[in-house]
């Protein structure tokens, strides 16, 4: 008798593509800095043509869900591959609250100046799970001085996260010139009440 439903890959079974990985350096930072996939949800924001998510997926994440607001990019993004642990979202940053579940890892890439940065990073906190961690490149102008770079970082922040970790990204691939490229590593800030 046949099954109703295809039987689902064990992590290991499938090796999703992922020939664009060069051209992504903002991403393949964020992959380095994520010490273990295995088992782990994984949020992916402005995922572009997808190479994350299906890095994510072939290094052992039981779910990733890519959001991007270009229908161009979710539409590449699941002609390339398809995985039963990986699904893709066309979503603008303000209606990031409108997400649902929790993630162990929410990952993305920013412009600092867009001014729906605070209020994405404000609902994507809400969807970290208690020990989930936030990792996120920034990309800021290079007219602001380097020695207010950091404060002005951390007030554009959702205040429900700690930043724990901060610094600037040195890649040949990126344009030096005109952005500075920040990558952020934050937690859900605990709250104490007494």
């Amino acid at each position: 008798m046949d099954e109703p439903y295809p039987k689902m890959h064990q992590p290991g079974d499938l090796r999703l593509p992922t020939a664009t990985g060069n051209t992504q350096p903002l991403w393949q930072a964020l992959a380095k800095l994520v010490p273990d996939f295995n088992g782990r949800r994984v949020l992916a924001i402005h995922s572009g043509d997808g190479w994350f998510c299906r890095y994510a997926v072939n290094h052992g994440a039981i779910a990733v869900l890519g959001i991007d607001d270009l229908p161009s990019n979710i539409t590449t993004s699941r002609k390339t591959a398809s995985s039963d642990r990986l699904r893709y979202r066309i979503m603008p940053d303000h209606a990031l609250d409108r997400l649902t579940g929790t993630y162990d890892y929410v990952l993305g890439t920013f412009d600092a100046l867009n001014p729906e940065f605070h209020q994405a990073t404000e609902a994507l906190s809400k969807r970290l799970t208690p020990s989930g961690q936030m990792l996120v490149t920034v990309n800021t102008s290079t007219e602001i001085p380097a020695t207010d770079e950091r404060l002005q970082l951390q007030q554009l922040v959702s205040d429900q996260l700690v930043i724990n970790r901060w610094y600037q990204i040195h890649d040949t691939r990126l344009n030096q010139n005109q952005q500075l490229h920040f990558l952020l590593s934050a937690q859900r800030r605990i709250r104490s009440y007494h």
